[in-house]
């Protein structure tokens, strides 16, 4: 049985899907029963790209009947293109080789050997070509009249392709490919089109790397429906793309990509505010035994407080660190023993009242040491194991405050303390402005404290408000290779107690949940060269996160 979940595969066979369910089920149990009898060993893995029909009942009925076999699925929670899909599905391969084809299996499965044997003999990637004198075709004659439309704007297509972008490939678009995995996995972080042009995309890819592309000839079964393709509407994308591509490719972005494979870096996905609000303590419950969130920090100084330290400390397995508190709820300690810090109803102080008092000269470290001494205290004292310290709304890195209280903090406690100085981007037409203060900021407040303990590169504020999959691509496309950085996120399902609390931001909780939770957010993190980790005892890119990681 070559398709055993014992050991690793020697090869992985890839099929995006998407509203395939009229022919579906038969796609599967034949390219299952043409795996199981190949000599290799397999491995298949189904990309669902948010098909809307009885596509994914399908594969939840094809994986319960196979249990056990070396099988697995992705679902995306939005159509994200072929492109994506395939990109999915290369990033999780654990092949030397990996193979994709269409889903309606429209080059026949047999073609798997001449792929193979090419990849065997050392090309880094094989690519199926129809224009080959001895490709062959099986086709319906109600389709000729249509094919022959087709064949000519394909060729012309080609034609564009190989003048302007990868010069020397006959056909770019045929959907049967197979790479060297170890070759393909380091670019995928830095493709970018997810739609019919990722075939060219990759290629030229490759071409910038001196890849050694083999196109070789196949049988060809055209014997269905005509493509639901707008030649016109999506030549004139497909044109635009590959000025985009070539624009790219004479920047050197698929040159200088890459991370070596085995070379990742770590990604800390790290959840703020947990105590703020019943809602946001179950998402970050949820996102913790998930896997979608592999670090928390515990907020108290509130109501909600108490079930997360109850929660943290039965399930010791997750990180957790300290929210440090002075901007939200009422302090632990008195508060005549810390006068400067709350307002004349013993109440922590608003940002904008705590920044105004600062600028001042008002605040008294002092009061802030022993505030945060307390709250550290307090979350030892519930059994916490404490992995690092970090502060609600980043008031920490106020210069006095990182050098006088923080830095002291952490060093006693031995734990890394955040800085934030990971990547930022545009939100939307506008700077990231917060998240530039935050950078400014950490290298005011950090350099010449050799004493402060190492931490992970910490960013996010470009993600909050409209968190999207593209905004996540773009910050991710700016960290460099090798380091560990920790993607500070804000899930959250709003509540009645979280509008109670006069926190501010609500609605892009629950956005962000949504997006951490998908699995097309895994897939662009392991393709852009990152291991999910945890903070503690410090982020390691070969120490995985202790919960329950992808679904796939």
């Amino acid at each position: 049985m070559s398709l055993t979940s014992r050991g690793e595969p020697q090869a992985t066979f890839i099929l995006p899907v998407y509203n395939a369910g009229a022919f579906l089920d038969s796609t599967l149990r034949a390219t299952r029963e043409h795996l199981a009898a190949r000599p290799e060993t397999w491995e298949l893995i189904i990309v669902d790209d948010a098909s809307t029909d009885t596509s994914r009942s399908i594969i939840e009925a094809f994986l319960g009947a196979h249990a056990g076999e070396a099988i697995r699925s992705l679902r995306f929670t939005d159509n994200r293109g072929k492109g994506f899909a395939t990109r999915a599905g290369l990033g999780l391969a654990r092949g030397v080789y990996s193979v994709f084809t269409d889903c309606d299996l429209a080059y026949p499965l047999s073609n798997i050997d001449r792929v193979m044997q090419e990849l065997r003999a050392g090309a880094d990637a094989v690519i199926a070509c129809r224009v080959l004198e001895k490709s062959t075709y099986l086709i319906s004659p109600s389709f000729f009249s249509y094919l022959y439309t087709r064949h000519l704007m394909g060729r012309l297509f080609n034609a564009i392709c190989r003048a302007l972008t990868v010069p020397g490939i006959l056909d770019t678009q045929a959907g049967l490919k197979g790479f060297r995995t170890s070759v393909i996995r380091p670019i995928l972080g830095a493709m970018v089109l997810d739609g019919f042009s990722f075939d060219v995309e990759l290629l030229r890819a490759l071409q910038d790397r001196r890849g050694r592309i083999v196109e070789i000839p196949v049988s060809y079964r055209y014997d269905t429906e005509p493509s639901t393709v707008n030649f016109i509407i999506d030549s004139l994308a497909m044109a635009r793309d590959l000025l985009r591509i070539r624009a790219r490719s004479m920047l050197g972005r698929y040159r200088v990509t890459g991370r070596p494979a085995g070379a990742s870096g770590g990604l800390v996905v790290h959840a703020d505010d947990f105590g703020l609000a019943p809602g946001i303590n179950l998402a970050i419950e949820e996102g913790l035994e998930s896997g979608s969130v592999t670090s928390a920090s515990i907020l108290v100084g509130g109501p909600h407080a108490a079930p997360a330290l109850a929660w943290a400390s039965g399930h010791p397995r997750h990180d957790f660190g300290v929210h440090l508190n002075l901007t939200q709820g009422t302090p632990l300690l008195a508060p005549a023993l810390v006068p400067s810090l709350v307002d004349r109803r013993g109440r922590f102080l608003r940002l904008p009242r705590f920044l105004l008092r600062y600028a001042l000269g008002r605040i008294r470290p002092q009061e802030v040491l022993s505030e945060w001494g307390e709250q550290i205290g307090a979350i030892r004292a519930a059994g916490v194991v404490i992995s690092h310290l970090d502060s609600h709304q980043h008031v920490h890195l106020l210069p006095g405050l990182f050098r006088t209280v923080a830095v002291p903090l952490a060093t006693t406690h031995r734990v890394p303390l955040r800085v934030m100085d990971g990547p930022v981007c545009r939100r939307g037409m506008w700077p990231d402005v917060k998240g530039l203060l935050l950078i400014l900021a950490t290298r005011s407040a950090a350099p010449g404290h050799a004493a402060r303990p190492p931490s992970a590169h910490g960013f996010g504020t470009s993600l909050m408000g409209r968190p999207s999959l593209r905004r996540a691509r773009r910050l991710l496309a700016r960290a460099s290779p090798g380091r560990t950085y920790e993607l500070v996120v804000h899930p959250g399902i709003p509540d009645a107690d979280l509008a109670r609390s006069g926190d501010g931001y609500r609605k892009g909780r629950e956005l962000e949940r949504r997006l951490l939770d998908s699995d097309e957010f895994r897939a662009l993190v392991r393709n852009a060269g990152f291991e999910m980790v945890s903070l503690g005892p410090l982020a390691d890119p070969r120490k995985p996160a202790a919960a329950g990681g992808s679904r796939a």
